[in-house]
């Protein structure tokens, strides 16, 4: 039977994705998050220097081997962080451990913490798993998927208990300004809040400036715990080793759990991580270089694709977040989407709704895959999309001659259709009511399309007609089916609320009937 905390989660949407792929012969993947790099050779070597020498076989004390603390305290202190490697430094089993551990120590049941949405999707899990709640703060998708700190403080309630998000963000790429990250730090200081931040892809960013911590700041000590992990940067996914770092206080309840939970992190990959730190620096600048490359081939793929995908550059990470666009079958449900995808183009890729409420629409493509891989799931991808809905089928590469199993009926069916009715009708009414809200009015309008650069467009334009008439400008970029009405409208709607959709045709109906405002 389950129990009542095993029914509160459930397995990542990013694993589950991975397990099915494995079932499909041939299938290319860019779901899940794993370099495509072996680790460096000369941390292996160190390694086995080091299993030679017996010096492996035992545990270490619980908070890490004192070695590699001091060389995390001095790296860290070469970036202006200084933590005392007894007692604020914690080598942990990988960043998800170090995260867990964070939370039961630091929150209680039935508290709730804020996380922004779009984000990794395990951060939901390991919330729950602790016993709290997560609440979604969204970003702002027209800025790059940037930090709304007003968003996050709307979602402040009395029983919130921190604040956790990822820099560069997983799975947009965005990396957050420290104009930003100190304007959350002190609406952190405001409610005495936690801020947790998990930085395991700080080493790829491809901006001028590199991310900013709030853990630079001294001030912020006792308030942030700041979390790294050596899977991404030096492609040790498999060896299980990260690190946090926070004021004495938060270290000394956080080793409570961890030692609980895995009692110290794997010693052979503490040693590890001390190879990586003393020699890995040439590693991680050609690992840069490569998903650079990488994702300048996948951005000029999905280039190609305008008319499926809209998307954001990423300045960080290796993933891409591209939103499917409305017309686009399935467009509305990615997890059916994702699964048609891999069942009928040999591609995996991560639904967006994995990664919150805002990530719905969306789909993360990893670029940490090899540039032949990409180049192959590209080539799906336009494959599938440019034939008929119904015409849609992949039976893996010839030379393998082995057809995919069919996917579960249930997560491949679209959507039913009386909600596609509904759909369809709303639509035109909304149509409707935007036709009689510009013939009340009958303003000058400027539409703008493209490939990209029209929200940057659109702004300049509000900014420069502002001063001298009366203008609204919408800044979204949805295709015109829904987008435009709902833009000459002044309107948002979340299509996959119903509640949202009522809302939104009450308020159309009143603007478009009785809304006095006057535009030029």
């Amino acid at each position: 039977m389950p129990t009542r905390r095993s029914r509160t989660f459930e397995l990542s949407p990013i694993k589950e994705i991975e397990i099915a792929a494995a079932r499909v012969a041939g299938a290319v993947s860019l779901a899940q998050g794993i370099p495509d790099f072996d680790t460096p050779a000369v941390i292996k070597d160190y390694v086995v220097e080091k299993m030679a020498a017996g010096e492996a076989a035992r545990y270490s004390l619980a908070p890490g081997l004192q070695e590699l603390r001091e060389q995390v305290a001095e790296s860290l202190a070469e970036e202006g962080m200084h933590y005392d490697p007894d007692g604020e430094i914690l080598i942990t089993a990988g960043a998800i451990e170090a995260i867990a551990a964070t939370l039961f120590a630091l929150t209680e049941p039935g508290q709730e913490v804020i996380i922004p949405s779009p984000s990794y999707a395990s951060y939901q899990q390991v919330i729950r798993l602790a016993g709290c709640e997560p609440r979604f703060a969204p970003l702002d998708e027209e800025r790059n998927f940037d930090l709304d700190v007003e968003a996050i403080a709307r979602q402040i309630t009395p029983r919130t208990a921190a604040i956790f998000y990822c820099n560069p963000n997983n799975p947009t790429g965005t990396i957050y300004s420290r104009e930003q990250s100190l304007e959350l730090m002190a609406l952190a200081e405001r409610h005495g809040l936690i801020v947790i931040t998990d930085e395991v892809y700080r080493d790829f960013c491809y901006a001028a400036q590199p991310p900013f911590t709030p853990a630079q700041e001294a001030a912020f000590r006792g308030r942030v715990v700041r979390i790294f992990s050596f899977s991404k940067a030096y492609a040790m996914t498999g060896w299980r080793v990260g690190y946090l770092h926070a004021e004495r206080s938060l270290v000394s309840r956080i080793l409570k759990a961890h030692d609980s939970l895995v009692t110290c992190a794997p010693v052979i990959s503490q040693h590890a991580a001390m190879a990586a730190l003393a020699f890995g620096g040439a590693a991680i600048e050609e690992f840069r270089a490569a998903y650079r490359q990488r994702r300048d081939l996948m951005l000029a793929g999905l280039d190609g694709m305008s008319h499926i995908f809209d998307y954001q550059k990423p300045d960080g990470a290796y993933f891409v977040f591209p939103r499917v666009k409305d017309p686009v079958a399935l467009s509305a449900d990615s997890r059916a989407l994702a699964l048609d995808l891999l069942h009928n183009a040999g591609v995996a890729v991560v639904p967006g709704v994995a990664f919150g409420p805002t990530g719905e629409s969306h789909l993360r493509l990893s670029f940490g895959r090899s540039g032949e891989d990409i180049e192959l799931a590209l080539g799906r991808l336009r494959d599938y999309f440019e034939r008929p809905a119904a015409a849609r089928s992949w039976s893996g590469p010839a030379r393998e001659g082995a057809a995919p199993p069919p996917a579960p009926a249930s997560k491949r069916a679209p959507a039913p259709p009386m909600r596609v009715l509904l759909r369809r009708a709303a639509v035109a009414y909304l149509q409707l009511l935007a036709r009689l809200y510009l013939w009340r009015r009958r303003p000058g309008i400027v539409a703008i399309a493209g490939n990209r650069g029209k929200t940057v467009m659109k702004r300049v334009l509000t900014r420069a007609l502002e001063p001298h008439f009366r203008v609204r400008s919408n800044p979204r970029s949805y295709n015109t089916e829904i987008g435009l009405p709902l833009a000459v409208l002044g309107l948002e709607i979340d299509p996959r609320a119903w509640h949202s959709i009522a809302r939104t045709l009450f308020k159309a109906t009143l603007r478009a009937l009785f809304g006095r405002e006057r535009l030029d």
